[in-house]
């Protein structure tokens, strides 16, 4: 009898473990329902209702610490939380919050955290805090014990975007220096299996080195960066450094290369979706016009989607007065304050020399009917006192794009022969293949060809319009 209670009490006792175990596992149940409602109503009101998201995201931090360990949603929360104040301007709650979440990271996947940490300095770098380079110290000190080399990286990048916004620069160029340091051999070389990481590295300093006008510097380094073997050659850093290398060239005078560089940085930048895209745009247009290109920067299919924006607009409008030699509207587009192309400093220092290639252009157009033409005509074409028309003539003539002389005594600009601008190379070649078909029939030639004829003339005629100007020069000096 005692045996058959032993065994009724061990199966009462059995049944209830049993029951009080389904409902602990119930009540678990209800308090993860809780967590993710109390989350997912934070997450839906972040935009319109900030304090009555801190306030679900607070719920769920606390439930979820009650729990123990785990730290899913608390993690994610605490990160909302600390943009949530950002927004707000709780900057000490902020950097509170943002401990809290660096103190679970060892709980979080490297991907997770890195993540979630970028996620914060961006909302920081965008939002321009005067004392933002507290939250990247936070984030080393936190750093220190995770170990991840990957997000070390990316927030030192991020700190000196930060020093040269600040102008900063020897922490910039110590930045730079720790960032080299991270992608070498022990030997001291580059490792080409960081060259992604090496391409950061590289963008950084050649901002800087723009920013410093380290030239020499910069010469040096940008090849490195066309060559690197880079796995994901993320656009928009690629923007940065073919917008750079274009000012680079721009400096150097070679329009050639710099259009080159700034169109592959505004391909990069559009495909990243950056709006430096469309002032990028704008170099590719400037640098095309300096470099006589006859390539319209429009006809791309990449540039048509910016072709309803006010300032492409503006460039396009400048671009079609230079095609068409019209001075007038090029300065009217030029300072048409609506345009606003004159309140980006990096066009408005390459100004004189696009308005020096336009006045050219128009020149060779004006001059191109005549053998004479006087010099007030031509200042008068393109709004110059003499002076500033005879020195642009000068340079015409001694780089070959005016075949002619200058009467100084009668103020004419005097033509030799038909003017030509500067021939591309398909015209090269055709140039080049004229004159020895003309040698090879000069060989097989007889004494009265015609063509002989009409040169003995022209050299008559030249000598005689000679003559003609000794004979005006001397009466006029007596």
């Amino acid at each position: 009898m005692d045996d058959d209670d032993d065994e009724e009490d061990y199966e009462y006792g059995s049944d209830a473990e049993y029951n009080y175990s389904d409902e602990d596992e119930k009540e678990g149940s209800d308090e993860v329902i809780e967590i993710e409602n109390a989350f997912y109503e934070g997450d839906d009101c972040r935009l319109d209702d900030p304090v009555r998201a801190c306030e679900m995201f607070d719920r769920v931090v606390s439930l979820e610490a009650a729990r123990g360990d785990e730290v899913k949603w608390r993690f994610k929360a605490l990160e909302h939380l600390v943009v949530l104040h950002l927004r707000l301007g709780n900057f000490e709650t902020m950097a509170q919050k943002y401990r809290e979440m660096l103190s679970h990271a060892p709980q979080v996947t490297r991907n997770e955290c890195g993540d979630s940490v970028n996620a914060v300095l961006e909302a920081i770098a965008d939002a321009q805090l005067p004392n933002d380079l507290q939250m990247y110290e936070i984030t080393f000190e936190a750093l220190k014990a995770a170990n991840n080399e990957r997000l070390w990286f990316n927030t030192n990048v991020k700190v000196g975007k930060i020093y040269l916004q600040k102008k900063n620069f020897d922490e910039v160029a110590r930045v730079v220096r720790d960032l080299r340091k991270s992608c070498q051999t022990p030997d001291g070389a580059d490792d080409p299996s960081k060259g992604t990481s090496l391409l950061e590295a590289y963008a950084l300093e050649i901002q800087l080195c723009a920013a410093t006008g380290n030239s020499a510097r910069m010469k040096a380094i940008y090849p490195r960066t066309l060559h690197l073997d880079a796995a994901v050659a993320d656009p928009r850093i690629m923007g940065v450094i073919r917008e750079e290398g274009g000012k680079m060239y721009m400096a150097d005078g070679e329009w050639k290369d710099a259009y080159n560089e700034f169109y592959e940085g505004f391909r990069a930048y559009q495909e990243a979706g950056n709006q430096r895209a469309r002032d990028c745009l704008k170099y590719v247009v400037l640098a095309n016009m300096l470099a006589l290109s006859d390539i319209n920067p429009f006809d791309a299919r990449e540039a048509k989607a910016y072709q309803e924006e006010r300032e492409i607009t503006a460039m396009k409008q400048l671009r079609l007065a230079y095609d068409a030699n019209d001075l007038t509207a090029f300065e009217h587009t030029l300072r048409d304050k609506r345009s606003r192309i004159l309140d980006d400093p990096f066009i408005m220092s390459f100004v004189a020399p696009l308005r020096t290639k336009m006045r050219e252009q128009v020149l060779l157009a004006l001059v191109k009917p005549y053998k004479r033409v006087k010099l007030d005509f031509i200042a008068k074409q393109l709004d110059l006192d003499l002076d500033q028309v005879e020195a642009l003539l000068v340079d015409m003539i001694l780089d070959d794009r005016i075949s002619g002389k200058i009467d100084q005594i009668q103020a004419h600009l005097i033509l030799l022969n038909k003017q030509h601008p500067p021939p591309g190379p398909d015209q090269q070649q055709q140039q080049q293949q004229q004159q020895q078909q003309q040698q090879q029939n000069h060989h097989h030639s007889h004494d009265d060809d015609p063509n002989k004829r009409y040169d003995a003339l022209t050299n008559w005629a030249n000598a005689l319009d000679a003559l003609a100007s000794s004979f005006s020069a001397r009466a006029s000096s007596q």
